[in-house]
């Protein structure tokens, strides 16, 4: 794959999140690095990079192709340059003191420890539009649906089961708000709770017009995480790597105008840490309107 001279491709691996870093440290790799960038990573990832300004060219990765074997040393001009961890090597410091997720990305990447990620584009009218005409079509009223995200794919899950998620469903509807599960071909469906399966490319604008998002600890929680409405993160209370999944991932390190709720889920949880997060919405759900029919 030829790089015009000036620009360096950045090859993201792996899963929605990682895409999501890689993206999202792109300004600071411009700016430090004095080259120009496009982003290259799985096909059906390309439309993260096309979030970011600083990003000019996103483009799938051809599968045939060895990104790391055709990777330059370090981010130059001209060169092709793996984003992502040859041997997992750096994630092992991940959760070790307080080494976070993001900082095994500023090593890789070649950024200094103060280097910020930026936020991508939030959803235009147009896309916020057609998410709420697919929320209607399941049954669910914009504005006043909790998206439920029930599985991750890289990051463990054990302890966040389906019990919870149909005891939140229970409490959420009790407070008068709607849920739906993001759900893709292989997703388990907790029973008894409605799915639908979101486009990738427009999940940020579904879950900007549900209004409420609740996710235990994935990808999607990075794709959705600087969105302008209430949502919880659920971290199972599990190892990850060098140190604990929440103090490797936490969300309080991305640099966020207002960091996500996040929620710590013991193993033998009881009903009261569930009812704590439907709670949460409820204390943020839009009132309905004087006079309006709320029985």
């Amino acid at each position: 794959m030829d790089v015009p001279p000036g620009v360096c491709l950045l090859v993201a691996d792996w899963g929605i999140g990682d895409h999501y870093i890689v993206g999202s440290f792109a300004e600071a790799v411009r700016r430090h690095h004095g080259v120009r960038v496009w982003m290259a990573g799985r096909p059906h990832l390309a439309f993260v990079g096309e979030l970011y300004p600083a990003v000019e060219r996103s483009v799938p990765w051809p599968a045939e192709l060895d990104a790391q074997a055709l990777s330059a040393w370090k981010v130059e001009a001209g060169k092709i340059f793996y984003a992502h961890f040859p041997k997992l090597e750096l994630m092992r410091a991940v959760g070790f003191r307080d080494f976070h997720f993001l900082d095994a990305y500023r090593c890789r990447l070649g950024l200094p420890a103060g280097a910020n990620p930026t936020r991508p584009r939030l959803p235009n009218a147009v896309e916020v539009a057609a998410a709420a005409e697919l929320l209607r079509r399941h049954g669910r009223e914009p504005g006043r649906t909790v998206l439920l995200s029930v599985e991750a794919r890289t990051t463990p899950t054990d302890g966040v089961d389906a019990g919870f998620w149909t005891t939140l469903a229970e409490d959420v509807e009790s407070a008068g708000l709607q849920v739906l599960v993001n759900a893709g071909p292989g997703t388990a469906v907790p029973a008894g709770l409605g799915a639908a399966d979101i486009p990738l490319p427009l999940f940020r604008a579904v879950a900007t017009a549900a209004g409420f998002f609740c996710s235990v600890r994935s990808g999607l929680s990075d794709l959705a995480c600087d969105l302008r409405i209430p949502q919880v993160v659920v971290y199972p209370e599990v190892g990850y790597w060098a140190g604990g999944l929440r103090a490797g991932t936490t969300f309080e390190r991305f640099g966020l105008t207002k960091v996500p709720h996040e929620v710590t889920l013991r193993p033998g949880y009881d009903r009261a840490e569930v009812r704590a997060v439907a709670e949460y919405f409820a204390a943020r759900a839009p009132r309905p309107a004087v006079g309006a029919d709320v029985s």
